[in-house]
């Protein structure tokens, strides 16, 4: 399950919990989208899919406070202007950041830039705006203009009843083809430009020059072709391609065994609006290195060892010091488990019915 899934799933059950009532509303389909839809799905397009992400009509009831989920919902402001008691939650800004760089631009489609822009320019319309990291919630002011005092961070949470630690089992080698003798490197992820995998292959590279039984364990669906292709040639040009060892699917408990199972896990992410994977990594008790850009130093605190992210010296170094040195190793897993038990949903959900009720307050006074 996806960051933004887990986070709705999340919110579902921790405001039943909390004994809040809601409902989870979904965005209809005019009759011109339904119709295009049926029109269209014989030839492989789904135009429901487009609406999902940017949605035209939803039914609220007027009288509740209305919370979007997701940044992109913003764009309903443009066809329901008078929309009140609306609570947006902004994961990240990234793809508008990067729309004018070549190198990092997300867009896939000639339409993308354009909704992208149209949500982005009506996230300050909501009545308060939940950030999910300060990083993301200083961009929402710097980029997009939002008033600061509209502006809650509230961070993500953690599943610590699905992310600990879980000893591997010999099944778990033999079905991955894992060896005692080696070393272990993971990331999870996807091959995005601003997850930085070049330079971690480059940095892995170095690093096995002194570690020669070093592994790279990458998890995460080749969602970006163009830059998989890349990273494959890199991998043969920089002959590790024995050394890296690509998984696409994996379930929930086997990823759990594998941030286990890792000797450090890293994350050289250009970008994030907030970075789950490195906290999941600590929660597992597993050494973190990470980068020292965006939201990672406020996510991992103190408990990750933090990298300049074009620095591929200073990866090499950083691999090999954790690898190599069982003290730092020990010191990184006690202060990530301590780092992560301060990350719940229930945390998250208490303080954003704080919010749901500052903006009650607004519409009472």
């Amino acid at each position: 399950m996806v960051g933004l899934a887990r986070y709705t799933e999340a919110m579902k059950k921790h405001l039943s919990i909390a004994g809040v009532d809601h409902t989870l509303i979904f965005p209809q389909y005019p009759l011109p989208v339904a119709f295009s839809h049926r029109l269209l799905k014989p030839f492989g397009y789904n135009v429901h899919d487009f609406f999902n992400i940017f949605p035209v009509s939803a039914k609220f009831s007027e009288e509740s406070v209305k919370h979007f989920s997701h940044q992109m919902m913003a764009s309903l402001f443009t066809f329901k202007p008078n929309l009140k008691k609306v609570v947006i939650t902004v994961h990240d800004i990234v793809p508008y950041l990067m729309r004018d760089d070549p190198h990092q631009n997300q867009y896939r489609r000639f339409y993308d830039r354009h909704m992208d822009e149209f949500a982005m320019n009506n996230i300050r319309k909501a009545d308060r705006i939940i950030a999910i990291s300060e990083f993301t919630g200083q961009m929402l002011v710097k980029h997009l203009g939002c008033p600061q005092d509209k502006i809650q961070i509230v961070l993500y949470g953690l599943d610590h009843e699905v992310f600990y630690p879980m000893k591997p089992s010999e099944a778990f080698r033999n079905k991955y083809g894992l060896s005692e003798e080696k070393q272990y490197l993971l990331y999870v992820g996807s091959e995005n430009p601003r997850k930085n995998l070049p330079r971690l292959f480059q940095a892995f590279g170095e690093a096995r020059r002194s570690l020669p039984n070093l592994q790279l364990v990458k998890i995460g669906p080749p969602d970006h072709p163009g830059q998989y292709a890349l990273l494959q040639d890199m991998i043969h040009n920089l002959k590790i391609q024995d050394a890296v060892l690509w998984i696409n699917h994996i379930s929930n408990h086997d990823l759990v065994t594998f941030y286990t199972f890792a000797d450090a896990f890293v994350f050289p992410s250009l970008y994030e609006g907030f970075g789950m994977p490195p906290l999941e990594a600590m929660a597992c008790g597993t050494p973190v290195i990470c980068s020292n850009s965006a939201s990672l130093p406020e996510v991992t605190g103190d408990a990750a060892l933090q990298v300049d992210p074009e620095d591929v010296a200073g990866w090499t170094h950083a691999i090999i010091k954790v690898i190599e040195d069982q003290s730092l190793q020990q010191d990184l897993i006690t202060r990530g488990l301590a780092r992560a038990a301060q990350f719940t949903w229930e945390k998250t959900v208490r303080e954003t019915i704080e919010v749901y009720q500052e903006v009650e307050q607004i519409y009472t006074r």
